[in-house]
């Protein structure tokens, strides 16, 4: 029995291969190929069976543009013999099939821990989407850890936990809109228990070209707080979302510099409603943001669970707008008195040329009218001496015209 058992495993593990041999795929060990998703296929990779590093040379029919390793729980180095890649760096650009982003998913165990390095992710620059599921990442985001990438349109952290941040962990990663399907230019930390309260000063300086930035309901052992210049660099974003993190208050002027800002989430937060929190409002107004979910108080208590315009209306002295300069407020648009004065002039001038228009059209109209009736005296006058002159005129015939002579002066 031993020898057919032998017999069979060999026999399964050639006609493995033969299939894999038919199909035209191949790829490490540990590995398996789909195209349900769409062709070009997902290579997916279980970091249990696999044995590191990974070798591109290994992955074929197509090219790994769609790679996923699943399981992971451990580390993913950085360098020799020991590297989580290898030759990836030789993947042209021009290989790539332009219907779908080349993008690297890692999907961690159950509580599975993933450790990074600066340099995890060499050769990769080809990528377009990065996406790390459900990692408890106890050594945090080391510095310059994802600068291998260069560019992506979207860089997703969901789930898990990340101990620390560090103010350069995205150094040298620059995330915007890529030519790819449904390009999107987003950096987003969801469902995560962060290890700190606050993101460091200049944590996300290196996204200058971001388009979105999602930060959803980040745990951590206090309300989530912001630096001021949390988003200085950040010019381009057209979408932030703040929801479900417990935020009381944010920093005055944290969206001073979001031009280019035009929605924002804050469901789910517990803000602290003062006259001072509560300058939010202004920049919603004045930039016309829309706003989902709004400002809700969760204090003080005479008006938790309202809305924050409730208690900014009835508690807080309006700005002037106009500075101190005579004139008056139009929507929390200040109209200076000098501009009044120029569209009371305006009008002024334009009332006047329409009495002026009025009068040369009515001047007109009676010049017409005037010669109208001259013209017909003429020839009533005409015709008086024309009748005259039959009645009895001497022996005199009238004239032959039916009119009156030209310039005679006949009236």
């Amino acid at each position: 029995m031993a020898k057919v058992s032998k017999f069979g495993a060999a026999s399964l593990i050639v006609l493995l291969s033969l299939c894999q041999y038919i199909s035209g795929q191949s790829f490490p060990t540990g590995c398996s190929y789909s195209s349900a998703t769409g062709i070009p296929g997902i290579f997916t990779c279980d970091f249990a069976s696999v044995t590191l590093p990974l070798a591109f040379a290994d992955f074929s029919s197509p090219y790994p543009q769609r790679l996923v390793i699943n399981n992971v729980d451990g580390q993913l180095p950085a360098s020799s013999p020991s590297a989580t890649f290898s030759g990836f760096n030789s993947m042209s650009t021009a290989n790539l099939d332009t219907n779908y982003p080349a993008s690297l998913e890692i999907k961690c165990a159950t509580n599975g821990n993933l450790v990074l390095f600066a340099g995890t992710f060499s050769g990769l620059s080809y990528m377009q989407e990065l996406k790390i599921t459900n990692c408890v990442m106890s050594g945090g985001l080391p510095n310059n850890v994802f600068s291998d990438f260069v560019e992506l349109d979207s860089l997703i952290i969901d789930g898990g936990s990340i101990a620390s941040l560090n103010a350069d962990s995205l150094s040298g990663l620059n995330i915007t809109r890529l030519s790819i399907p449904n390009a999107i230019g987003m950096f987003a930390m969801i469902n995560i228990a962060l290890g700190t309260n606050t993101f460091p000063s200049g944590f996300f300086y290196p996204l200058s070209d971001v388009r979105s930035v999602v930060l959803d309901n980040l745990a951590t052992s206090s309300a989530l707080t912001l630096p001021i210049d949390t988003f200085t660099q950040n010019t381009k974003m057209e979408t932030l979302s703040l929801s479900h993190n417990s935020l009381t208050s944010l920093p005055d002027n944290v969206l001073s510099t979001l031009d280019a800002l035009s929605y924002l989430n804050l469901t789910g937060n517990n803000w602290e409603c003062t006259c001072d929190n509560l300058w939010i409002l202004n920049t919603i107004r004045t930039k016309a943001i829309d706003v989902l979910g709004g400002i809700v108080c969760s204090s003080p208590s005479d008006y938790q669970d309202k809305r924050g315009t409730t208690y900014y209306y009835n508690m807080c002295p309006q700005s002037d707008a106009c500075n101190g300069t005579p004139g008056i407020l139009a929507y929390n648009t200040c109209i200076p008195a000098w501009q009044l004065a120029n569209y009371a002039l305006l009008i002024l001038v334009l009332i006047l040329s329409a009495l002026g228009l009025g009068l040369i059209i009515g001047t007109r109209i009676g010049l017409r009218s005037a010669r109208l009736k001259l013209e017909m005296k003429k020839k009533s006058s005409w015709q008086k001496v024309q009748e005259a002159m039959r009645r009895g005129g001497g022996g005199q015939k009238p004239p032959a015209s039916t009119g009156p002579p030209k310039n005679a002066g006949w009236i």
